[in-house]
C-alpha cells in the first residue's frame, strides 16, 4: 500500500507514489496562503505604495478633496520648493516624493512603481532597492530646484524614473547570459516607458520633467555601480556599492549648493515678505534690496522693493526700482500706481498724472489706482476729475479709511457738506481714535445743526 510521504498515512492503491494524502495537501495549501501574504507585505515596493497611499488619504481628509490640493496644503505636507528647500528645509527633497497632487497623479505613479519595483527587488535585493529608490527620489528633487528654480513639485515620479534608469544597465549588463536574454523583453519595455514619459512630459504643461531626468540619471549611474543578480547574491561589489553611494551623496551636495545659488534671489524675497508680514519693515527692505541686486532683471523683485520703500515713505529711493518694474513689465498696472504715489509725494505732478492714468487703465479694479489718480487731479486743480476718481475708489473699497476720508474732504471743499458727512462718519467708524477727524466731524455736525435751526 502507498503511504503519504509527509505523515505516513496509508493511501488507496489508486494514489500515485509520492503523492500526499488529502489532509496534508489541504494543510499545505492553507499554509501557502499566509506565506504568500507575508511575502507580499514584506515587499519594499508594497510598503512604498502603502506609505504613499496613506499620505495621500491623510491629505484628502485635511484638504477635503480627492482630485487636487492647494499649494499651501502641498507645502504643508512637504512639497519640494526651490525657495524653501534651498533656503534650508532640505528634508523636502525626500518628503516631496511621498506627496501627490491628486488621485490621477498618485494612481499613475503607484501603477508604474508596482510594475517596475518587483523586478528591481529581484535584481538589486530589498535593501539596495530601497536605498536606490530614495537616492533617485532625492536626485530628481534636486534636479527640479536646480533646473526650474523656485517652482513647486511633488510626486514619486523622480524615484520611479530612477528605478527604470537603474534597471536598464542592470538588465543589459547581467552576468547570466541566459537570464539576460530572458529579460530582454523587460529591457525593451523599460526603455519604452522612459522614452514615452519623457516625451509626454515635454509637451504637457505642469509635468516636472526636470525631476524625471534627475531621477533617471541618478538611477542610470547607480544601476551600473550597484551589484545585481548573481554578483549581489555572491556578496561581491560591496565596496563599489559604498563608494558609488558616497560619490552620489557628494554630487547631491554640489547640486544643493548650485540650487542655493540659483535661488538666492527668491530666498531673499521670501525673507523680505515674511519680515514685512511680521511688521519689520527695515528687515523687509534689506532683504528686498538684496533680492533686487541678485536678480536685477526680475520685475517682481524690483516691484517688491519699490512697494516696501513707498510704504515707509522713502519715495525718492522707491523711484528707481518702480521705474525698473515698468520697463521690465510694461503692462503691470500696480507698478504705475505705486510710481504715481511716489511722484505725487515729490510733487512731480505731470509725470504722476500720466502714470496714475496708465495704472487706472491697466488695473481698473484696483481701488488704489483711482485713489491716487484722484489725489493727483485734486493737486493739479481738477476738482471734477478728482471727484470722479475718488468716487470710483470708494465704490471699489467701501471700507477703506483713506478713500472715505479723502472723498469726504473733497465734498466738503466743494461745499457739499451734507453729502460728505456719511463718508467722514464711515472713516471715523474705521478709526474712532483719530482726533483730527473727530474734531472736524463735531464742527461740521454743529454747522449742519445751526443751518437746520435757522428760519
Amino acid at each position: 500500500m502507498p503511504v503519504c510521504p509527509r505523515c505516513g498515512r496509508e493511501l488507496d492503491a489508486s494514489h500515485e507514489a509520492g503523492a500526499l494524502c488529502a489532509q496534508c495537501a489541504a494543510q499545505i495549501r492553507s499554509e501557502e496562503v499566509p506565506g504568500r501574504i507575508a511575502a507580499l507585505l514584506s515587499s519594499p515596493t508594497i510598503v512604498l505604495i502603502v506609505l504613499n497611499t496613506v499620505v495621500f488619504l491623510l491629505m484628502v481628509l485635511k484638504g477635503h478633496s480627492i482630485f487636487g490640493f492647494t499649494s499651501a496644503l502641498l507645502l504643508q505636507w512637504g512639497a519640494n520648493s526651490g525657495v524653501l528647500t534651498s533656503g534650508g528645509e532640505w528634508w523636502r527633497l525626500l518628503t516631496s516624493t511621498f506627496v501627490h497632487g491628486g488621485l490621477l497623479h498618485i494612481a499613475l505613479n503607484m501603477w508604474c512603481l508596482y510594475s517596475l519595483g518587483w523586478l528591481a527587488e529581484l535584481l538589486f535585493g530589498r535593501r539596495n532597492y530601497v536605498l536606490l529608490y530614495l537616492m533617485c527620489g532625492i536626485g530628481g528633487s534636486l534636479a527640479s530646484i536646480v533646473w526650474r528654480g523656485h517652482g513647486l513639485s511633488v510626486g514619486a515620479s523622480g524615484a520611479i524614473f530612477g528605478i527604470a534608469g537603474a534597471l536598464l544597465p542592470a538588465i543589459y549588463l547581467h552576468g547570466n547570459r541566459q537570464l539576460r536574454m530572458a529579460l530582454r523583453g523587460h529591457l525593451t519595455a523599460v526603455a519604452s516607458f522612459v522614452v514615452y514619459n519623457l516625451a509626454f512630459g515635454a509637451v504637457v504643461p505642469g509635468i516636472d520633467n526636470a525631476a524625471h531626468l534627475g531621477g533617471l540619471l541618478t538611477g542610470l549611474a547607480l544601476g551600473v555601480a550597484y551589484p545585481s543578480g548573481p554578483e549581489r547574491r555572491r556578496g561581491e561589489g560591496s565596496m563599489r556599492f559604498v563608494g558609488s553611494t558616497l560619490v552620489m551623496l557628494a554630487l547631491f551636495y554640489a547640486a544643493g549648493t548650485v540650487a542655493k545659488q540659483r535661488n538666492a534671489g527668491f530666498i531673499e524675497a521670501e525673507a523680505a515678505s515674511t519680515a514685512f508680514q511680521s511688521g519689520d519693515l527695515n528687515q523687509a527692505i534689506a532683504h528686498a534690496q538684496r533680492a533686487a541686486e541678485i536678480r536685477p532683471d526680475d520685475p517682481h523683485m524690483q516691484f517688491m522693493l519699490g512697494t516696501f520703500l513707498v510704504s515707509q515713505q522713502r519715495y525718492a529711493e522707491a523711484m528707481e526700482p518702480l521705474l525698473a518694474t515698468t520697463r521690465l513689465l510694461p503692462d503691470f498696472g500696480p507698478a504705475y500706481v505705486n510710481l504715481c504715489a511716489a511722484q505725487l509725494a515729490q510733487r512731480e505732478l505731470t509725470t504722476a498724472l500720466a502714470n496714475c492714468e496708465k495704472g487706472a487703465k491697466l488695473s481698473p479694479e484696483d481701488a488704489a489706482s483711482w485713489f491716487n489718480l484722484g489725489r493727483v487731479r485734486y493737486a493739479m486743480g481738477d476738482v471734477p476729475g478728482a471727484r470722479d476718481a475718488l468716487a470710483k475708489a470708494v465704490a471699489l473699497r467701501p471700507k477703506g479709511f483713506e478713500e472715505n476720508l479723502h472723498y469726504g474732504l473733497l465734498l466738503v471743499s466743494a461745499g457739499e457738506t451734507e453729502k460728505a458727512l456719511p463718508y467722514l462718519q464711515k472713516a471715523h467708524d474705521l478709526r474712532p481714535d483719530d482726533e483730527q477727524l473727530n474734531t472736524m466731524l463735531e464742527k461740521l455736525s454743529g454747522r449742519q445743526s445751526e443751518a437746520a435751526g435757522k428760519p
